[in-house]
């Protein structure tokens, strides 16, 4: 049992010193982690809002109302104030989504109940923007009628919200997207850990020690486990400083990335002990972590996109974290199983990451 422990440490001391000798590696993984949190950021915000011109030749108390209406539909329109030549210019350059004008007389038109035409000119190059067009325009014009009490307004909407809070499209990504980062950053810790000890021919003094092989091993993946944690505060970090995304669960939030260290670092140490080669593996890890994140909801709940890939993402412990990272950070319940349910998957993802390390550093050991 004690050299049992002794190999054990001696492995965890070994991997410290080699990481402390090639810091670069601990760097560059925050970074590309960090990177995928921007990134995400980046889509959320450019593809929340279609950037619109808008030109206004009436200037009048209506069309400031109607101006406005526009700006408050959710996630819709980033309104650009121009003149017919600048938006005609942004249109064909492609800057902007579409061109909304607001004719001269609109305001005493709408005085005087009469019908109006805005003109809107689409640029439909992307199917996706132009029906976020096409669904935000209605409802700001219904939206307009209503809140003046236009007539020709027979149908109104009555909304009675399921959660008793609003959450931005924003933060849900990010609280996801700490997920992943997880994924990354002790994936590729993991993985890179073992792999060189095939690379360096270190595994073959392993072998020969009176101890098991696996024992040290796992000393190493309990280092790279205790850098990815402090790692990981530099991601938590970002997001609860920058986008000022607090956790209503700070604890919750804490274990379940504490689970997904652990998960992914074996899952990492697997695939180092498949594959005994650092560039690939860490491509590797790396090149599969979007596709994981776009199947476990990490936009939207996963059930909204059928049984069939719901049933899929059961499958994946990122599904299970997402959930409690989600509950814990933003008080939302984007699963169906309860946060208990969802900490016990993690856990037998956790003992069953943990088997399938072992077996592969055992196959791979002999």
């Amino acid at each position: 049992m004690k050299s049992a422990l002794i190999a054990f440490f001696s492995g965890a001391k070994a991997e410290f010193i080699q990481l402390k000798r090639s810091p670069f590696l601990i760097i560059l993984t925050i970074i590309q982690a960090i990177t995928f949190i921007f990134l995400v950021n980046f889509f959320g915000t450019t593809g929340a809002f279609a950037p619109t011109a808008l030109v206004d030749y009436d200037k009048g108390v209506y069309s400031k109302k109607f101006i406005q209406n526009l700006q408050d539909a959710h996630h819709s329109f980033d309104l650009k104030f121009m003149d017919t030549k600048s938006a005609t210019d942004a249109i064909n350059k492609g800057n902007v989504v579409a061109i909304i004008t607001i004719p001269k007389g609109f305001s005493e038109a709408i005085s005087q109940g009469k019908l109006q035409t805005i003109k809107v000119v689409v640029n439909n190059i992307d199917t996706d923007m132009t029906a976020d067009i096409k669904r935000a325009l209605p409802s700001a014009i219904t939206r307009f009628g209503q809140d003046l009490n236009l007539p020709g307004i027979h149908v109104e909407a009555k909304e009675s919200d399921l959660i008793n809070h609003d959450t931005g499209f924003i933060p849900y990504l990010m609280v996801s997207a700490l997920v992943l980062s997880a994924f990354i950053i002790s994936g590729i810790l993991g993985a890179v850990a073992v792999a060189q000890e095939f690379e360096l021919g270190t595994i073959l003094l392993l072998v020969s020690s009176p101890v098991r092989p696996l024992i040290p091993l796992l000393g190493r993946i309990m280092t790279t486990s205790v850098i990815s944690v402090f790692a990981m505060l530099v991601a938590v970090l970002i997001v609860v400083l920058g986008h000022g995304v607090y956790p209503v669960h700070p604890l919750e939030m804490f274990f379940a990335l504490l689970f997904c260290i652990i998960i992914f670092g074996c899952i990492g140490a697997a695939l180092g002990a498949a594959m005994k080669r650092t560039l690939p593996v860490a491509s590797l890890v790396f090149g599969i972590s979007l596709p994981l994140y776009l199947f476990s909801g990490a936009y939207e709940p996963e059930r909204f996109d059928g049984s069939a890939i719901w049933g899929i993402t059961h499958f994946f412990p990122i599904y299970y974290a997402v959930g409690i990272m989600e509950h814990a950070v933003l008080d939302l319940k984007v699963t169906p199983e309860s946060v208990f349910v969802n900490f016990l998957a993690l856990f037998g993802f956790a003992v069953l990451a943990l088997l399938t390390a072992g077996f592969f550093l055992r196959r791979a050991v002999s």
